[in-house]
Formats: C-alpha cells, sequence, structure tokens
C-alpha cells in the first residue's frame, strides 16, 4: 500500500472524528485529544527515522524501509492511549509552543500535509506569522499538556519552566527533545478564518464571546519525523 494510500484512509478516518468531536461536550477533551494524536502518529508512522549527534541541531533522515503494512497495524494502538499534541514556531533566538487539539492530516497538492490551527490572541500566532516551518510534537506526559495549554509564553519561558530542552532541526525549527515524536512541516498555505463565510451556526456560535479571536489556518508540507 502506498503512501498516499495510507494517507487517504486517514483523511476518511479524519473526518468520522471531526463529526464526533461536533458533537461531544467539553469534558470529553481528553479522549478529542487523544484521537487527534492518534492521526498525527499515522501520518508520520510511513517514515522511520533517527535523531543523530549530540549537539542542539539535530540531523534527520527519513528511511522508506518501514513495513507499510505494519503502519495500519500500529495505528490501530494508538487510538485509545492517553496522549496530546503540542505545536511549536520560531527560530533559534526566540521560540514557543501551546497544547492543540484541533488538527488534520492527509494529502494535499501531492504531498503528505497536517493542517494545524491558531487563534491570533495566542501568543504562539506571533511566530507562526513569522516562521517558515513549524512542528507538531506528541507527547503522553499530561503535566506538559496542561502547563503548555493553560499557560501563556508572555509571561515566562514554559519550556524551562517544566525542564524540556530545546533542540533544532536542521531547518532551524524548535523541538522537544522530550517528545515522544515529532513531525516537522514546512509551511505551504496560511489564511484565517473568514466569519462572512460561515455558513452554519456552529462556527458563528463557537467564536460568539471568544476573546481569542478568530482562528487562523497553517498548512504544512510534512517534510520530517523524529521517534524515540
Amino acid at each position: 500500500m502506498s503512501a498516499d494510500s495510507i494517507l487517504n484512509i486517514v483523511c476518511v478516518r479524519f473526518a468520522v472524528i471531526m463529526e464526533v468531536i461536533k458533537n461531544e461536550r467539553k469534558n470529553d477533551m481528553k479522549r478529542t485529544i487523544a484521537l487527534l494524536a492518534a492521526l498525527s502518529l499515522f501520518a508520520v508512522a510511513c517514515t522511520n527515522n533517527s535523531q543523530k549527534g549530540e549537539n542542539k541541531t539535530s540531523a534527520m533522515e527519513t528511511s522508506n524501509n518501514y513495513d507499510r503494512a505494519q503502519v495500519l497495524s500500529d495505528a490501530e494502538k494508538f487510538f485509545n492511549k492517553d496522549g496530546g499534541l503540542l505545536l511549536a514556531a520560531g527560530d533559534k533566538d526566540k521560540s514557543n509552543a501551546m497544547t492543540i487539539a484541533w488538527g488534520a492530516v492527509g494529502t494535499l497538492w501531492q504531498k503528505p500535509a497536517m493542517t494545524v490551527y491558531v487563534a491570533e490572541g495566542r501568543y504562539t500566532y506571533e511566530f507562526m506569522e513569522k516562521s517558515g516551518y513549524f512542528t507538531v510534537m506528541q507527547f503522553k506526559d499530561r503535566d506538559v499538556l496542561k502547563y503548555m495549554g493553560t499557560n501563556s509564553g508572555r509571561d515566562g519561558d514554559k519550556a524551562a519552566h517544566l525542564g524540556l530542552h530545546t533542540l533544532y532541526t536542521k531547518n532551524g525549527t524548535p523541538y522537544y527533545q522530550e517528545a515522544d515524536l515529532v513531525v516537522e512541516c514546512r509551511l505551504m498555505y496560511k489564511a484565517p478564518f473568514d466569519p462572512a463565510s460561515f455558513t452554519d451556526e456552529v462556527p458563528k456560535n463557537f467564536y460568539d464571546g471568544f476573546k481569542a479571536g478568530v482562528h487562523h489556518m497553517y498548512i504544512g508540507e510534512i517534510v520530517d519525523t523524529i521517534k524515540k
């Protein structure tokens, strides 16, 4: 089975899950985050990569020797695992990360792609607007996910507070050494949601009183991965 075929299967699974998410209550977000983490793991499991070197710039290499059939087998195990995702952007001078619960993986413009969403009021938004790359990291540590999602980088270095070690890809993209999985993406497209284009009450009601502002969509080509 080709990588594109596998990613197309993910798209179908994602559509089903998004329909579930739309009808879930807020107290079910733990399971929602776990499901999205599973999708990201499934999308990038086609590559088997290793982090080389002991300096702060990681050399990331992609291998095509991974058994494609094993991807499907392993992916099923990820759906019920606890965990969540962090999004990071910036450079070696300054960076920030935040917990995310929204996202998509699939094939777009004949490229393996990942989409993330950041509200314009978030501190990470400033870095996403300036960066050509971003990373999405899978963490099983619930304390990391909670802190990153409830505190702002404007108030201090969140990674330092948690004892996380910031490393950088060969493209200079930040990520944390403690992450279980790191997906690096090259930004291909970005745009804010246009309220004038909302055709349903769901997004209208969501943004009614939402203090962080409208979300911006960022689509990146998946270019590399690191897995523990």
